[in-house]
């Protein structure tokens, strides 16, 4: 009895531990809470304590005695302004006229394998992403062009070592440290229909990206497995970038035209750690274009249709059925394609926030030499499904991704062992939008096959993420 007390204790301290800093916001959020309440009353005195030029005495909700310079009604807009730290008594609207603009978005989640996979256990993760952007029109008087600076932290553990899956489990997991994440020039042309963007670039910013698919954690609804684990070091996309040159054309309908040309390997292969820039004549190059038709309805998407293709110009060793002992190697280009599909299926004439979308991704990668050669995905997605909680999302979507099997054939020659054809991702998830500023994210996957390995069991995983935009 004691030692179940004991381990009871021991969790509860790994939890308040983990999320010391998700206590801290609760703590403020909960204080806050009360002052607003104290505000509304009419007849109400309060003194808020803020540095001293801009402590205000403030006697009820209409009326207030400033003892510094002006500024924002802390209370007030609280709890519907669209950032935490709110507009910096003017300073954030000053510097977003004169073209700079600064973002910081904290997501952290907690996991737990409930059932089946590797083992049970529960971890949590955190994801940072600190984003200055600057319009060089408004700063430097350069036409048509922008600036933009994205460093990433990452720590926490890692919820895939626990059920063990081929797609993942959260698209933030990965090794804990802090890195520029994006680097970007872009400069726009003719009426800003062409643009050119050249520096550290994330594909998945704008290739194989889906508007109704963005809501769900599982790492396959952002780009597909098919193309996300092709490569030596993955694509350049989350959570190592490479160099790259894009250039875009979209015409005023929205119909849309991109290629970029990748370094061929991104980063350092053997060192995940901060920024890694290397260039090897033998990482040669990835190309990928994207040819997208766009249809919207007064500036909602209405649907959006795209097709992509991809090339790696080195070669890749195909997958082997020779023994231990055996000498035959041989090599073939990587390649693959997609096609991606999203379709505003209904909304409310009544309430604008409302409606249903679907969506669709279908892909493919060169079976010799890519463990999953295809992949299927699709769902929901429903914004403002209750009554009052119009920017409330719900969602839900399967990936299925298939394993080649010149994988299979290979991994039973050379290891001894037999794996399934697939591996099947069921998500359910819902996001709260507390305030503008906080979401909270309950998240339900049960995995089939996980890893396509028939030994394990499948999988059902449980988490929550948290994320606050200051």
């Amino acid at each position: 009895m004691l030692t179940n007390y004991k381990k009871n204790a021991d969790m509860l301290c790994f939890v308040l531990m983990k999320h010391f800093r998700i206590v801290c916001v609760v703590q403020i959020l909960m204080v806050c809470s009360l002052i607003e309440a104290q505000v509304t009353e009419p007849d109400t005195l309060v003194v808020a304590m803020v540095p001293t030029d801009f402590n205000t005495l403030i006697y009820s909700q209409n009326r207030s005695i400033e003892l510094g310079i002006e500024d924002e009604s802390f209370n007030s807009d609280f709890f519907h302004r669209d950032a935490f730290s709110g507009n910096w008594w003017g300073v954030r609207n000053s510097m977003s006229e004169s073209g700079v603009d600064f973002e910081l978005v904290y997501k952290g989640e907690m996991f737990s394998n409930v059932s089946g996979g590797v083992e049970k256990g529960t971890t949590s993760l955190d994801n940072i992403d600190l984003i200055f952007s600057a319009d060089l029109e408004k700063s430097l008087g350069l036409n048509a062009a922008t600036f933009t600076l994205q460093f990433l932290g990452t720590s926490g553990g890692v919820p895939n070592d626990y059920a063990g899956t081929s797609q993942g489990i959260s698209n933030i997991e990965t090794v804990s440290t802090w890195k520029i994440y994006q680097l970007l020039l872009e400069k726009k042309f003719f009426n800003e229909q062409l643009s050119l963007l050249v520096g550290l670039y994330d594909l998945n910013s704008e290739f194989d990206a889906r508007e109704s698919s963005s809501i769900f954690i599982n790492p396959s609804h952002g780009i597909g497995p098919d193309f996300s684990q092709s490569g030596n070091n993955g694509p350049s996309i989350f959570p190592t970038t490479s160099m790259a040159v894009r250039v875009k054309y979209e015409a005023e309908a929205g119909d849309y035209f991109q290629a970029a040309l990748f370094d061929g390997i991104p980063g350092d292969p053997e060192n995940p750690y901060g920024t890694q820039i290397q260039f090897n004549k033998d990482d040669g190059l990835l190309l990928t274009a994207e040819l997208g038709f766009v249809s919207n309805i007064e500036e909602q998407l209405n649907s959006k249709i795209a097709i992509g293709a991809w090339s790696y110009t080195t070669d890749f060793e195909k997958f082997s059925l020779a023994g231990n002992d055996g000498d035959i190697l041989s090599s073939e280009k990587n390649y693959g394609f997609y096609l991606s599909m999203e379709k505003l299926l209904s909304s409310s004439s009544e309430i604008s926030e409302r409606n249903l979308y679907g969506f669709l991704r279908i892909g493919y990668a060169n079976e010799n030499v890519n463990p999953n050669d295809y992949y299927f995905g699709a769902g929901l997605k429903s914004a403002g499904l209750f009554g009052g909680r119009e920017n409330d999302e719900a969602g839900l979507a399967v990936a299925y991704s298939h394993s080649s099997s010149m994988f299979r054939e290979s991994t039973a020659v050379q290891d001894d062992e037999i794996l399934t054809s697939y591996e099947f991702n069921i998500e359910a998830t819902y996001t709260f939008s507390i305030t503008p500023w906080l979401i909270i994210q309950p998240d339900i996957q049960y995995i089939i096959n996980p890893s396509y390995y028939p030994q394990l069991e499948s999988a059902l995983v449980l988490g929550s993420r948290m994320q606050l935009t200051f």
